[in-house]
Protein backbone atom coordinates (compact mmCIF):
# COMPACT_ATOMS: atom_id res chain seq x y z
CA UNK A 1 0.00 0.00 0.00
CA UNK A 2 0.94 3.54 -0.99
CA UNK A 3 1.86 5.83 2.01
CA UNK A 4 -0.08 8.98 1.93
CA UNK A 5 2.84 10.88 0.78
CA UNK A 6 3.68 8.68 -2.31
CA UNK A 7 0.05 9.03 -3.48
CA UNK A 8 0.11 12.77 -2.84
CA UNK A 9 3.44 12.92 -4.87
CA UNK A 10 1.43 10.79 -7.37
CA UNK A 11 -1.50 13.81 -7.43
CA UNK A 12 0.85 16.46 -8.03
CA UNK A 13 2.52 14.92 -11.11
CA UNK A 14 -1.52 14.35 -11.98
CA UNK A 15 -2.44 17.91 -11.60
CA UNK A 16 1.52 19.41 -13.60
CA UNK A 17 0.92 17.08 -15.95
CA UNK A 18 -2.96 18.30 -16.52
CA UNK A 19 -4.48 14.44 -16.24
CA UNK A 20 -8.04 14.00 -16.80
CA UNK A 21 -9.89 12.73 -13.82
CA UNK A 22 -9.18 15.56 -11.44
CA UNK A 23 -12.25 16.13 -10.85
CA UNK A 24 -13.28 12.63 -9.73
CA UNK A 25 -10.57 12.23 -8.12
CA UNK A 26 -11.09 14.80 -5.20
CA UNK A 27 -13.60 12.90 -3.85
CA UNK A 28 -11.19 10.43 -2.45
CA UNK A 29 -9.01 10.55 0.52
CA UNK A 30 -5.60 9.61 0.58
CA UNK A 31 -6.60 6.60 2.91
CA UNK A 32 -8.74 6.12 -0.07
CA UNK A 33 -6.88 5.72 -2.86
CA UNK A 34 -3.55 4.22 -1.06
CA UNK A 35 -6.48 1.53 -0.14
CA UNK A 36 -7.63 1.10 -3.89
CA UNK A 37 -4.49 1.64 -5.68
CA UNK A 38 -3.10 -2.00 -7.14
CA UNK A 39 -0.55 -0.33 -9.52
CA UNK A 40 -0.05 -1.39 -13.01
CA UNK A 41 -2.16 -5.05 -13.53
CA UNK A 42 -5.76 -6.58 -12.71
CA UNK A 43 -6.24 -7.07 -9.36
CA UNK A 44 -6.46 -10.92 -9.75
CA UNK A 45 -2.78 -10.46 -10.81
CA UNK A 46 0.00 -11.83 -8.95
CA UNK A 47 1.33 -8.78 -6.51
CA UNK A 48 4.76 -8.98 -7.70
CA UNK A 49 3.95 -9.20 -11.02
CA UNK A 50 2.16 -5.97 -10.77
CA UNK A 51 4.76 -4.56 -8.65
CA UNK A 52 7.32 -5.59 -11.36
CA UNK A 53 4.83 -3.97 -14.18
CA UNK A 54 4.53 -0.82 -11.80
CA UNK A 55 8.44 -0.22 -11.39
CA UNK A 56 8.93 -0.99 -15.10
CA UNK A 57 6.00 1.88 -16.00
CA UNK A 58 6.73 4.05 -13.13
CA UNK A 59 6.35 6.85 -15.24
CA UNK A 60 2.47 6.06 -15.45
CA UNK A 61 1.65 5.96 -12.36
CA UNK A 62 -0.64 8.55 -12.08
CA UNK A 63 -2.43 7.35 -14.68
CA UNK A 64 -3.29 4.04 -13.24
CA UNK A 65 -3.91 5.58 -9.58
CA UNK A 66 -6.71 7.31 -11.63
CA UNK A 67 -7.95 4.46 -13.64
CA UNK A 68 -8.09 2.12 -10.33
CA UNK A 69 -10.09 4.60 -8.74
CA UNK A 70 -13.12 4.58 -11.59
CA UNK A 71 -12.24 0.76 -11.27
CA UNK A 72 -13.02 0.95 -7.55
CA UNK A 73 -16.14 2.99 -8.37
CA UNK A 74 -17.24 0.62 -11.32
CA UNK A 75 -20.83 0.39 -12.19
CA UNK A 76 -19.99 -2.73 -14.64
CA UNK A 77 -21.25 -1.16 -17.98
CA UNK A 78 -19.27 -1.14 -21.61
CA UNK A 79 -19.83 2.05 -21.39
CA UNK A 80 -18.36 3.52 -18.50
CA UNK A 81 -15.64 0.58 -18.91
CA UNK A 82 -14.87 2.18 -22.53
CA UNK A 83 -14.42 5.84 -21.09
CA UNK A 84 -12.46 4.65 -17.83
CA UNK A 85 -9.70 2.97 -20.92
CA UNK A 86 -9.65 6.12 -22.67
CA UNK A 87 -8.88 8.69 -20.07
CA UNK A 88 -6.38 6.04 -19.08
CA UNK A 89 -4.99 6.29 -22.96
CA UNK A 90 -4.87 9.63 -22.94
CA UNK A 91 -3.42 10.58 -19.24
CA UNK A 92 0.30 7.87 -20.35
CA UNK A 93 -0.11 10.08 -23.41
CA UNK A 94 -0.16 13.05 -21.72
CA UNK A 95 2.34 11.81 -18.50
CA UNK A 96 5.24 10.80 -22.15
CA UNK A 97 4.67 13.90 -23.50
CA UNK A 98 5.02 15.37 -19.43
CA UNK A 99 8.11 13.08 -18.45
CA UNK A 100 10.23 14.08 -22.10
CA UNK A 101 11.15 16.47 -24.64
CA UNK A 102 9.64 16.74 -27.85
CA UNK A 103 12.94 15.69 -29.48
CA UNK A 104 13.85 12.26 -26.72
CA UNK A 105 13.21 8.92 -28.64
CA UNK A 106 11.74 8.01 -24.98
CA UNK A 107 9.44 10.15 -25.79
CA UNK A 108 7.58 8.23 -28.46
CA UNK A 109 8.86 4.88 -26.73
CA UNK A 110 6.52 5.45 -23.87
CA UNK A 111 4.15 6.69 -26.46
CA UNK A 112 3.99 3.10 -27.53
CA UNK A 113 3.91 1.75 -24.44
CA UNK A 114 0.87 3.80 -23.81
CA UNK A 115 -1.14 2.32 -26.40
CA UNK A 116 0.17 -1.30 -25.51
CA UNK A 117 -1.49 -0.75 -21.70
CA UNK A 118 -4.45 0.35 -23.38
CA UNK A 119 -4.68 -2.37 -25.07
CA UNK A 120 -4.06 -4.59 -22.55
CA UNK A 121 -7.06 -2.71 -20.52
CA UNK A 122 -9.68 -2.44 -23.28
CA UNK A 123 -9.17 -6.56 -24.06
CA UNK A 124 -11.81 -9.13 -22.49
CA UNK A 125 -9.87 -9.99 -19.44
CA UNK A 126 -9.73 -6.07 -18.75
CA UNK A 127 -13.59 -5.96 -19.17
CA UNK A 128 -13.62 -9.03 -16.33
CA UNK A 129 -12.15 -7.11 -14.27
CA UNK A 130 -14.35 -4.16 -14.57
CA UNK A 131 -17.18 -6.42 -14.10
CA UNK A 132 -15.79 -7.89 -11.15
CA UNK A 133 -15.07 -4.30 -9.41
CA UNK A 134 -18.71 -3.57 -10.24
CA UNK A 135 -20.21 -7.15 -8.34
CA UNK A 136 -17.73 -6.50 -5.12
CA UNK A 137 -18.63 -2.58 -5.22
CA UNK A 138 -22.57 -3.86 -5.46
CA UNK A 139 -22.36 -6.58 -3.05
CA UNK A 140 -25.03 -6.49 -0.13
Amino acid sequence: MKSETEIDALMTTAVEAGLDGLDFMAQFSYENMAAGYNGCGPEWMLGGCRDKMTVYLAIFEPAFLIHDMRTEKSDGSRERFSEANLELLRNCLALANYAYPWYSWRRYRARAAAFAIFEACDSHLGFVAWRQAAEKNFQP
